[in-house]
């Protein structure tokens, strides 16, 4: 019934500051030697390689259980709750299979046994796909009145509801039931171009090796690239820029043609379900306006003016005639906060979230007890952060931690994935028990900044307040502007295939200049190289694209619903844990009214272009004090 959610994270406090590598860690360490208390415990999910078999075996044998409703959902409502609690059983197992494939294979992407067992736990999530396919094209056939009379007259079936109306709001955009199948047996297929990329990005990329401040050879990986970027070193901030993106153009059309078959497989979806647009497809979908989209992209394009105020005194503050790309990230003044152990940021990290309560924190600790967190990065490891986890399963995280403030607030990111997980997960039934994108990256930006808003209160210094006034808009950057602009770019790659142009590397490439064009402007230097940064983002690939306009719609909702905590107390804490742990049980729009947001209005998103602009002021001041 639901399909096992990666919550993919865009690190908000992007490249905040990270400590330069040094000639010690030029080599990642092998999986094995990483202490155990930096791994996550998948042992409770399947203690062995043995156990997923036989579990797998049991999914095999129940799958007929589902065809033998097929043609009998109106029979009467016992028979309809029977199918779905029927279905939901085995979506549970087929999602633990699934789920656990993934993580070991995330674990260390060279294994091939792990990433065979993946693509075996992929191909038979489509197959239960299209077992299932029946299920939306009957149900949708029962009449209204005879659906409502059944809701009404069947215990335990109104619990349901809502499940119901959803699935009712999808009645003109669903096909027959062999079409649906069709469709279902396609899904896995269609949805390999980000296997495709993963494979490139994560084992097959090599980036070379650059010099750090000391003058060692060290490799550049992904991961180290955000710290060199770091650099105050000018020559190592340009060579790792230069070194990363180089690597991804040497495969520019490769990579190219396969986003192009991504965006065309997404729009062969929305067109075969009656859509007009592949926009209009996924926010339907997601039960999100079409306009909530248009907005966010069109006001935050148009009010870009306080971005490129920022980056000019980023230039200013730099001492440089020109900005260039790799000077977005180097740091402002000497940070106050660096070198950080583990224990340090989960210690930092507990004390900002103090305004969400006590009952918070216990769950919190609980996941460092109960193994949720894979810390340190390891060879063959998958990059990135992110939050997966299953209905029965703990809601694990994984990150590279290398002790930057960047990292503390990946790690209260994360962890507000993982919260919000157990909190809906403990509160509602499987049916409801996980949630839309829409909401989900909202209780993880607001972990973030809360955590921020505590550091920033504490600040007592000029320089303090310097260096979290910079760090914070590098995050409201990152999460609000860069979020936005990437939507862009989506719905102009989309556009173009719909209109039936080709998607070659030249074509992206423009489009992408163009999109930078216009929400930095004159601000920044786009460097040739920067046009092929589309090819690298990992979110483009997703099979419920347009997935990152909500990280800047998130950003928008979090910055409001911190204030509000911090402001309010108890009451606006109670509101936003209400929306955790309501799960999926209202349309995600109305659950985040009762949190205090409303967003099918522009004006949210005015207000958090107000309050960048109020930052960039307030850092104007603290340099200006600084030079006193």
């Amino acid at each position: 019934m639901k399909t096992p959610r990666l919550t993919l994270c865009w690190s908000l406090l992007t490249l905040l500051v990270i400590l330069p590598v040094t000639a010690s860690s030029n080599e990642l360490p092998e999986r094995a030697d990483i202490p155990a208390q930096y791994k996550w415990d998948l042992s409770d999910m399947y203690p062995d390689a043995d156990a997923w078999e036989a579990d797998k075996q049991r999914f095999l044998a129940r799958l007929p259980e589902i065809t033998a409703y097929r043609g009998r959902l109106a029979e009467n409502g016992a028979t309809l709750l029977d199918a779905i609690g029927t279905i939901e059983e085995i979506s549970q197992i087929i999602g633990n299979l699934y789920v656990y494939a993934g993580l070991k294979s995330y674990e260390d992407t060279r294994i091939s046994e792990n990433a065979a067992r993946f693509s075996e736990a992929q191909g038979l999530y489509a197959r239960f796909q299209q077992i299932n396919a029946f299920f939306s094209p009957e149900l949708l056939a029962i009449p209204e009145s005879s659906l409502n009379e059944m809701l009404e007259t069947t215990p335990g079936l109104s619990m349901y509801r809502h499940y119901l109306d959803e699935q009712s709001r999808m009645r003109d955009y669903t096909l027959s039931e062999g079409e649906e199948r069709l469709l279902a047996m396609a899904g896995d297929p269609l949805d390999k171009f980000a296997s495709v990329f993963g494979a490139i990005d994560n084992t097959d990329l090599q980036f070379g090796t650059v010099q750090d401040e000391s003058g060692n050879e060290v490799e550049l990986t992904k991961s180290r690239y955000g710290a060199f970027l770091h650099s105050t070193n000018r020559k190592v901030r340009e060579d790792a820029w230069v070194g990363l993106f180089s690597a991804y153009n040497t495969l520019n059309h490769t990579l190219a043609a396969n986003y192009e078959g991504h965006v065309k497989a997404r729009v062969f979806e929305a067109k075969a379900r009656g859509f007009d647009t592949r926009v209009q497809a996924a926010t339907y979908s997601s039960a999100i306006p079409e306009s909530v989209f248009h907005n966010l992209v069109k006001v935050a394009r148009e009010g870009s003016g306080p971005l490129q105020r920022y980056l000019e005194l980023r230039r200013e503050q730099l001492g440089v005639e020109q900005l260039e790309i790799w000077d977005m990230y180097a740091p402002l003044v000497a940070p106050t906060i660096d070198n950080i152990s583990f224990e340090e940021a989960k210690e930092i990290v507990a004390a900002g979230l103090e305004p969400l309560g006590k009952d918070y924190l216990e769950v919190y600790w609980k996941g460092f007890d109960e193994g949720w967190v894979d810390a340190l990065e390891n060879r063959g490891k998958r990059g990135g952060a992110y939050s997966w986890g299953t209905y029965t399963s703990k809601p694990y995280l994984s990150m590279n931690f290398e002790g930057t403030l960047n990292d503390v607030s990946t790690l209260a990111h994360e962890y507000g994935h993982s919260i919000h997980s157990y909190l809906s997960r403990g509160t509602q039934p499987y049916v409801y028990g996980d949630y839309r994108t829409f909401i989900a990256e909202i209780a993880s930006m607001t972990n973030e900044a809360i955590l921020m808003q505590k550091l920033l209160r504490e600040a007592e210094t000029a320089e303090e307040r310097a260096y979290l006034l910079s760090s914070y808009l590098d995050e409201f950057r990152g999460g609000f502007y860069r979020q936005a602009s990437f939507a862009d770019f989506e719905a102009r790659a989309h556009a173009a295939v719909e209109a039936g142009e080709a998607l070659t590397a030249d074509k992206l490439n423009g489009i992408y200049a163009e999109v930078f064009n216009d929400f930095y402007g004159e601000s920044v230097n786009a460097h040739d190289l920067n046009q092929i940064e589309w090819s690298r983002i990992p979110h483009f690939l997703r099979s419920d694209n347009f997935y990152v306009y909500q990280y800047s719609t998130s950003f928008v909702a979090a910055t409001a619903l911190a204030k509000q905590i911090i402001e309010e107390g108890a009451p606006a804490r109670d509101r936003f844990l209400t929306m955790l742990r309501s799960g999926s049980s209202d349309y995600p729009i109305e659950l985040l009214k009762k949190a205090g947001i409303d967003m099918t209005t522009p004006e949210p998103v005015y207000a958090t272009i107000d309050v960048f602009e109020d930052y960039v002021e307030q850092l104007e001041a603290a340099l200006a004090e600084m030079k006193q």
